[in-house]
């Protein structure tokens, strides 16, 4: 499991939401957040959604486009 995924799992747990909740309000497929998650696909828009969803730091949400 990457940092990203860490974070964005972390982030789900403290606003009580699930990954299929994620996934409709990205308007995406749960398979197609998997592959984000895990770094398959690098999806930047769609990270920077996360991002500001889950008001991940900035900061650190840079850092993950670079994996």
């Amino acid at each position: 499991m990457n940092q990203f995924e860490k974070d964005v799992r972390k982030a789900l747990i403290d606003k009580e939401m699930n990954l299929s909740e994620l996934a409709n309000q990205l308007d995406i497929s749960l398979s197609y957040l998997y592959d984000i998650l895990k770094s398959s696909r690098k999806a930047k828009n769609q990270r920077i959604k996360i991002i500001q969803i889950l008001n991940l730091n900035s900061k650190l949400a840079n850092n993950k486009f670079q994996s």
